[in-house]
């Protein structure tokens, strides 16, 4: 890749800065006017707006699937419309913007720029001979050859289709119905009005429940229900818009180690009038399942996820008998990571496509719906791999059946690239002819053509703007370039791209990546203090790998400080072995990798100064960045934390269940930020919505009293009426204030005196 002068000059700064350090001893930034800093700061978060161009393609694809066009916002309020054809290659604008310009001038007697033009409805010829368009409600047509614009006076015909009388004929009423009546199963002859009592223990407390017919009605699956016994959170609304008192809200909120409803399932057979239970296991988390009917009425399934994320099972049940056997059995010594299932039934009802870690890494199965029985010696026939390897499946995009193959998106599988970098791949359901549609050192994301013959892909990575190319989506093979993002304005503000890093982790061993944002008045003779954004929850990496211009971070950047982001053991993307060591290990939060990575960071460049190190986070990110100065306090002295988890026995159950098990043990109250609040001795910012809704504020409210009682010094910012998030504006200055207070060691300006934003 060819480097800009700008991007040399910045890299040459760089390599060069250790050898600069080593002859002279940096000396610690420090801003001299601090408004002026919070001035820079304020602007950069909408400073950047509009400065890219060419960085979004969307395709409006022409009926036949092998044209489509699209249109760029440019500088100055220009605009362009781009036509391409797939089968020639071909990019070309799709009228000559001057010309039409000009005619459109003549046509309504006053100036028209035609690189301003703002049309609607834009048409293309199958042979690209000519376009029409909309233009302040009247319709013109461009004919290519001779680039003459004409009016035109008629409009196209609406599209008009006939329903068959068929279509219209209904349906025979069904014979069957299903009721519930006072809690008990009641099945109904339509045609007789006789009715069949199937149960009579059903109570208010115990109620049975419809699921679902088979196709022809003559088997129904029903439930009885036993209800669980769920948390209730409260919230104290101070400052209501519609009252001068406080308002209390209270609901209903599943959290670790809550009772849920329980299910039994039970088979009734029309012909027979008789019912009889489901040869299974009760179903007693993850709520009622969803029954899928298979192969002619021969059988049904369903998915059972056992309390504790660890078994997963695909289970097949006989209607006739209600006899059951296991298709799939998905069982971990840690965690069935539940965000990334997948399942797909054929049409045909035969075959079943799931994915499984069971190899420690995300890929795709055929199981065999008929035949399949995991409780076999699994010899091959019962289920085979559609992929395989040392990287994973994110997720599927395309399936198609009839045709036998599958798009896919995955990631480490480029060896010479960040194993986070997204590409795309088909490959037949039969596991053969795998091949890879994305090319280029970036993540990638694609957009399909009707039909899947062809592929847009956009790439990009943070030091990266996108690129965009049409690619043949059967080979990967490329057609044409469309577009590479402009960012030649962004430039000129100074804007500073985002660097990546990569070092070891706590072993020693592992690849760490991370980026590293400077601000736009970085001086390699300075040092600067280091603040690290985090956000380690487990359900995902979060270290952006696409191009962007706005984070909290590059905005706190402009305050003196070299910001950072991390994804450290844990997370996920990087197959089983790096993500269970979040496993009931949520103190972790990744920490021990981040430590080691910024001193290598360090190491390569002095002018991150890690001698106290800041960090802020949200959610999640609210528990980790508390964590760190509470278990790490030589190294991370100053924390803001935004609606922080600080105890995972009081957030949602699902995502705490997830990844901390079941039963709930110990391990939660030890690693509680609640439990460990004596061990505080930095500085430490708490945020809180009161109107938390997803994480109960009561878990910052919990670790407040746990500070007090520790007799510790904290602060403590409390947001009438709002619900998660990082404080807004307000939040977002006294997150700024707090990191100027205490690694640059000066005072905040005065905002009572002073307006905010600062002008």
């Amino acid at each position: 890749m060819k480097l800009s002068a700008h991007t040399t000059i910045v890299l040459l700064i760089l390599l060069s800065s250790s050898e600069w350090v080593h002859a002279k001893k940096l000396r610690p930034y420090t801003p001299e006017n601090l408004l002026e800093h919070y001035q820079r700061a304020h602007k950069s978060i909408n400073d950047v707006n509009n400065t890219v161009i060419r960085h979004r393609l969307n395709p409006n694809w022409l009926e036949e699937g092998d044209k489509f066009w699209y249109s760029n916002n440019l500088h100055d309020g220009q605009r362009e419309w781009i036509v391409v054809d797939c089968l020639r290659g071909k990019r070309q604008p799709a009228f000559d913007h001057q010309i039409v310009g000009e005619q459109l001038s003549k046509h309504f007697k006053r100036e028209i720029d035609g690189q301003k033009l703002n049309l609607s409805e834009l048409q293309f010829d199958k042979e690209l001979t000519y376009c029409e368009f909309k233009f302040e409600n009247q319709r013109f047509r461009y004919s290519y050859q001779g680039k003459t614009l004409e009016k035109l006076t008629t409009t196209l015909a609406p599209t008009t289709f006939t329903i068959s009388t068929a279509t219209l004929q209904q349906k025979p009423a069904p014979k069957w119905d299903f009721e519930i009546k006072d809690h008990n199963a009641v099945l109904t002859n339509k045609e007789t009005n006789e009715e069949f009592i199937l149960t009579d223990d059903g109570t208010e407390d115990s109620p049975y429940r419809f699921t679902k017919w088979g196709p022809n009605r003559q088997f129904a699956v029903f439930m009885r229900v036993t209800p669980g016994d769920l948390s209730e959170v409260h919230l104290l609304e101070s400052s209501p818009k519609d009252s001068l008192k406080a308002k209390l809200h209270t609901r209903t909120y599943a959290q670790p180690g809550d009772r849920f409803d329980s299910f039994q399932l039970f088979i009734t057979d029309t012909s027979t009038q008789k019912i009889y239970p489901v040869d299974a296991d009760v179903i007693d988390y993850h709520g009622p399942p969803q029954i899928h009917w298979h192969a002619d009425n021969d059988f049904f399934t369903y998915q059972k996820d056992d309390r504790g994320h660890q078994r997963t099972r695909i289970i097949a049940v006989d209607p006739a008998t209600g006899a059951s056997r296991t298709i799939v059995d998905e069982k971990s010594p840690t965690f069935i990571n539940q965000i990334k299932y997948y399942s797909h039934y054929s049409a045909d009802g035969k075959q079943l496509i799931w994915a499984s870690e069971r190899s420690g890494w995300n890929h795709l199965y055929t199981y065999d719906l008929k035949t399949g029985n995991e409780t076999d010696e699994n010899d091959g026939k019962t289920f085979h791999a559609i992929t395989s390897g040392q990287w994973a499946v994110k997720k599927v995009v395309s399936l198609q059946e009839a045709e036998g193959y599958l798009i896919f998106s995955a990631v480490g599988t480029q060896p010479k690239e960040d194993p986070y970098h997204e590409h795309y791949f088909r490959v037949n359901l039969d596991g053969t002819g795998l091949t890879q549609l994305t090319d280029g050192d970036g993540t990638h994301n694609i957009k399909l053509s009707p039909g899947n013959k062809y592929l847009i892909d956009e790439y990009s990575r943070i030091d990266l703007p996108p690129i965009h190319t049409l690619r043949n989506a059967q080979t990967g093979k490329l057609i044409c370039h469309l577009e590479t993002a402009d960012i030649s304005k962004l430039k000129q503000l100074g804007f500073s791209l985002p660097e990546r890093f990569v070092a070891k982790g706590r072993d020693g061993e592992t690849d760490i990546y991370g980026m590293v944002y400077r601000p736009r008045i970085y001086d390699p003779k300075y040092s600067y203090p280091v603040v690290e954004y985090i956000y380690a929850g487990p359900h995902d990496s979060h270290v952006p790998k696409s191009f962007m211009t706005r984070m909290r971070m590059f905005h706190l950047a402009e305050l003196g400080f070299i910001t950072v982001m991390i994804d450290g053991m844990g997370t996920d993307n990087r197959g089983k072995e790096f993500h269970d060591v979040c496993w009931q290990n949520l103190q972790d939060s990744g920490l021990p990798d981040h430590i080691a990575w910024l001193k290598a960071l360090n190491k390569s460049y002095p002018q991150c100064d890690i001698s106290n190190v800041g960090i802020f986070g949200t959610s999640a990110g609210g528990q980790s960045s508390t964590a760190a100065v509470l278990h790490y306090p030589d190294f991370y002295t100053v924390a803001v934390s935004s609606c922080g988890c600080h105890d995972n026995r009081v957030d949602k159950h699902w995502w705490n269940e997830q990844w901390m098990g079941y039963p709930i043990g110990d391990h939660y109250k030890d690693q509680s930020n609640v439990t460990n609040a004596n061990l505080l001795e930095g500085n430490l910012l708490l945020l809180v919505g009161e109107m938390d809704t997803n994480v109960p504020p009561e878990s910052t409210y919990q670790l407040v009293n746990a500070l007090i009682k520790s007799k510790k010094e904290f602060d403590l910012l409390v947001v009438p009426g709002m619900g998660h998030s990082s404080g807004g504006e307000y939040g977002q200055r006294r997150r700024w204030d707090y990191f100027v207070q205490h690694l640059h060691g000066l005072t905040p300006p005065n905002w009572n005196k002073h307006s905010y934003p600062p002008k």
